[in-house]
This record gives structure tokens, C-alpha cells and sequence, in this order.
């Protein structure tokens, strides 16, 4: 029997302020939203985890991307590599991480007998310059009930494990858009020679995200291929709308697990270019 799966909202965390935006970041993880670690804590998002970032007050539906978040030291909330193209210092953005639940887990969900709850994370920009964790309302929400909380419990943590995170498994960033193939996908889609694909731990026809650290813009879902004979960074066909010769992208795959995962981080800014 084919076993039904449903995307949910796993959580969110809404209205942070953005403190920090740097699009050529220097860090070995040089994409990605880096929280506060009680920011992290307070919404249960695990380091890599992926969300959709909303800008609150953005230009049409050009206002969302796909990414992942990081912990990070002190107060600063800071937007790195693609998404620095869409949040700067001030912004309010918000985050949301999605889950599956199986056949047997929504229907106990919709028919409110599911014990594990989904968390929404609510700061208050319109009253406060800084993101005051204090003032936040954590509310969480079985089904169609909610419950005011003021923290997580370890108790629910721990129940919400049942609760699938997607998170990244591979990251390759540095890359440096060499071809560009504009009529259709004729040979590839996004393409790369085969010694990066290992390096980064990618398998030929993998499902990935491209991000444009030089010009930012939506996140692209694509699939990689490696590049055989010609040895170059390539893309083509709509992707080829998303960047073009010259400009450094990153590319990113994710997997959904209940487990912690250390993904697989390759910068080709901190290592040595491929013999041509």
C-alpha cells in the first residue's frame, strides 16, 4: 500500500529583526541565516535546518527564499550570501521549518489526538528595535488546539522528535558559474565537474537548491549532473535565469531526518582549485 506523506509546519519563529547582511562572506558556511542560539532553543530549529524566510513588507512575491540556519554568538541575527541580497540591517523577516507526518500521524493530527505539537514563536517588531526573546509569545498548537507557553519544556522537545526536520546533508559553495546554456536543457541542468560533485558528497541526478551570492534572488530547486568532458561549472535551461557566467553560487542538498546530522561542507574558497 503507498504510504502518504503530508508537509506541515514543524515551526516558526515571526517578526525577527535582521541585525547583520553580508553577501561575500568569508565563513567556511558562507550562505544562511545565523540565529541566536536561545533564538534556535525558543523555536526548537536545529543548526541546518532548512525554512523558508518571509520579508515582511516585500516587493510583490519576490519576498520569500529558501535556506538554512545557523547558531551563531551573541545577539546577531545575520543574513548571509544569497538571502543578504533580500534581508538587510533592520528588516523583519520570518522563518518556518516544515515536517511530514505519515498517514497514521495526520489523521490522529486532524481529528486532534496528535500529542506533538507544532510551535509558532511570536515577537512584536512594531513595539521594539531589538528582538527581545522576553517579550515573545510561544504559543503551541495540537491540531486545532493551542496552549501558551512561556519555554519549551524538555518534555516536548523530546516529544517533538516524532516530528521529521529537513536539514542539509551537502553544501558546495565558491562556484563560479563558467557556462551558460540559455536554448533549453539540452545536456544538463546544473552542471559540475565530477571531482567537485565528490568532494561535496553529491550523486549524479541529486536534488539540490542553488543559491546567487552575487546577486541574490529566489533560491532555485534544480537537480545535478557531472560535468563529463568539458570540466566546467554549468547551468542551463530556466535555471540559467537565476545566474550567469562570473557570478559565485552556492548549491545545497537537504534530507528529511529525526536524528542529528553533520552535513558534508565544501567552500572552494578554502580549498585548492581543480587542475584544468
Amino acid at each position: 500500500m503507498t504510504q502518504n506523506s503530508y508537509r506541515i509546519k514543524r515551526g516558526c519563529l515571526h517578526n525577527l529583526r535582521v541585525t547583520a547582511s553580508n553577501p561575500a562572506s568569508q565563513d567556511v558556511v558562507p550562505e544562511g541565516l545565523v540565529l541566536p542560539e536561545e533564538m534556535m532553543a525558543a523555536a526548537d530549529f536545529a543548526p541546518y535546518e532548512q525554512v523558508i524566510v518571509t520579508k515582511i513588507g516585500g516587493s510583490n512575491w519576490v519576498n520569500r527564499m529558501y535556506t538554512f540556519v545557523l547558531p551563531g554568538t551573541g545577539d546577531e541575527v545575520e543574513a548571509r550570501g544569497s538571502i543578504a541580497h533580500l534581508l538587510g540591517p533592520g528588516d523583519v523577516c520570518c522563518m518556518i521549518a516544515g515536517s511530514y507526518l505519515d498517514q497514521a500521524q495526520y489523521d490522529r493530527y486532524v481529528g486532534d489526538g496528535y500529542d506533538v505539537p507544532t510551535i509558532d514563536v511570536r515577537l512584536y517588531p512594531e513595539e521594539e528595535t531589538v528582538n527581545d526573546l522576553s517579550k515573545a509569545k510561544t504559543v503551541l498548537e495540537y491540531g486545532a488546539d493551542t496552549q501558551r507557553v512561556e519555554t519549551l519544556s524538555p518534555a516536548v522537545v523530546e516529544r517533538r522528535r516524532a516530528l521529521p526536520r529537513v536539514v542539509l546533508s551537502n553544501l558546495l559553495s565558491g562556484l563560479r558559474i563558467e557556462e551558460v546554456e540559455r536554448r533549453g536543457c539540452i545536456e544538463m541542468s546544473a552542471e559540475l565537474p565530477i571531482e567537485y560533485m565528490r568532494r561535496a558528497g553529491f550523486c549524479p541526478n541529486q536534488s539540490i537548491f542553488v543559491y546567487n551570492a552575487s546577486r541574490g534572488g529566489t533560491s532555485a530547486e534544480s537537480y545535478v549532473v557531472p560535468s563529463l568532458t568539458k570540466r566546467t561549472v554549468g547551468i542551463s535551461g530556466a535555471l540559467s535565469a537565476v545566474a550567469d557566467i562570473g557570478d559565485i553560487v552556492s548549491e545545497a542538498a537537504y534530507v528529511t531526518n529525526t536524528d542529528g546530522l553533520t552535513p558534508t561542507i565544501c567552500n572552494l574558497h578554502h580549498e585548492p582549485a581543480l587542475a584544468r
